[in-house]
């Protein structure tokens, strides 16, 4: 699906021309235990509360595919940013999806399709292109003071696409996937044989990223891309920009005080068919268990964090959004084919229990607990 640059007031009259969805009476929706972005069988875009059940609580347009949406803690706001090279941002009513508030992009960046806020809830950060100067940032917006832009950090790498704060001391994790892009050239990756991604981190407050690990030589083309944190552990999901036929690491793990990453194995079948490629990752709710999305090979799949023992798969056409769930080894994921998935991985395996809402045709690539 393309993706369009929208200037804010084309943002704004796409959004008046879309359905009027709406919310149901706030007295007859459970409250979402997810919220994702989506393709609405209405048409369209949308931003959607998932609850319980695996049902659609609530369904706001949005003018184009968005992508990563991520909760205010201790509020009531979820953040919501375009796919890459997409320009709209916007905050929305975790219980109803109303638009509480618009993202006011400069004009020399562009979305990399996330954001997190920082411990307090005040800041929200924003994964952006500075594409007139070849390097990532940080988006920084003032949340209590109407989502006013107030600065932006170098996020020591280019192609930042996923920041997460980490529980643990409330620093942000960066995945700088290291590719370059510029709007005029599209989604064409300008760099693949230069390319270094990083794992960055910013100091609670800090005013910079530290690039803070780097994969070997040999792995260069491992492109980290999305990010999830239990505490004081780190895990990071990537996609290969080399031969597809080549077998490599998709995922890694690492702390807080880390010098290096520890790479977790696939079983050998289950690697040929990735075609290299993870989506999003996510930790249960104890943080003993790491999960996975493999869009490209149709699975989601599962590793125990201590040792990296692989656990087992759940097969899911297009299944890419993974989630924390409730209690050990929960998890919840989704796929393209408009599956809400309820897992529990468990060292002697892994179950699944599917749903479907029937306002959604397809999930978009990620899901974030709402609570």
């Amino acid at each position: 699906m393309a993706d369009a640059v929208l200037s804010r007031r084309s943002v704004l009259a796409a959004l008046a021309s879309l359905p009027a969805l709406g919310p149901l009476p706030a007295a007859a929706v459970p409250r979402p235990v997810v919220v994702t972005t989506a393709k609405l069988a209405a048409g369209g875009f949308g931003i959607v509360g998932i609850d319980a059940d695996g049902l659609a609580s609530f369904v706001e347009p949005l003018p184009d595919r968005g992508h990563g949406v991520v909760p205010r803690p201790g509020g009531d706001d979820v953040a919501v940013v375009a796919r890459r090279p997409g320009r709209f941002g916007y905050v929305v009513a975790a219980e109803t999806g109303a638009v509480r508030a618009e993202l006011d992009l400069p004009d020399t960046r562009h979305y990399y399709g996330h954001a997190a806020y920082s411990a307090d809830g005040r800041l929200l950060y924003t994964t952006e292109n500075a594409f007139d100067e070849d390097r990532g940032v940080l988006g920084v917006w003032d949340a209590t003071d109407g989502y006013r832009r107030v600065g932006e950090i170098d996020s020591a790498g280019i192609g930042p696409h996923e920041v997460r704060r980490a529980a643990e001391d409330g620093s942000l994790w960066v995945a700088n996937g290291g590719i370059l892009t510029r709007p005029d050239s599209g989604r064409i990756k300008l760099n693949l044989p230069t390319m270094q991604p990083t794992l960055a981190r910013v100091a609670p407050g800090g005013t910079a990223a530290e690039r803070v690990l780097v994969l070997p030589a040999d792995l260069h083309k491992l492109s980290m891309r999305h990010v999830a944190t239990h505490w004081d552990t780190v895990a990071v999901a990537m996609q290969y920009e080399g031969p597809e036929s080549d077998i490599v690491p998709l995922i890694a793990l690492t702390t807080a005080g880390g010098t290096a990453l520890r790479l977790l194995d696939l079983p050998e079948i289950l690697a040929m068919r990735s075609r290299q490629y993870t989506g999003d990752i996510a930790f249960d709710p104890t943080g003993a268990i790491v999960g996975a999305g493999l869009p490209r090979g149709g699975f989601f799949a599962f590793w125990a964090v201590d040792g990296g023992r692989f656990l087992g798969s759940v097969e899911a056409p297009d299944g890419c959004a993974i989630a924390t769930g409730r209690g050990a080894g929960g998890f919840v994921i989704s796929t393209g084919i408009a599956r809400i998935g309820h897992v529990t991985a468990r060292p002697d395996g892994v179950d699944v229990r599917w749903t479907h809402a029937p306002e959604v045709t397809a999930f978009d690539n990620h899901l974030m607990a709402a609570t």
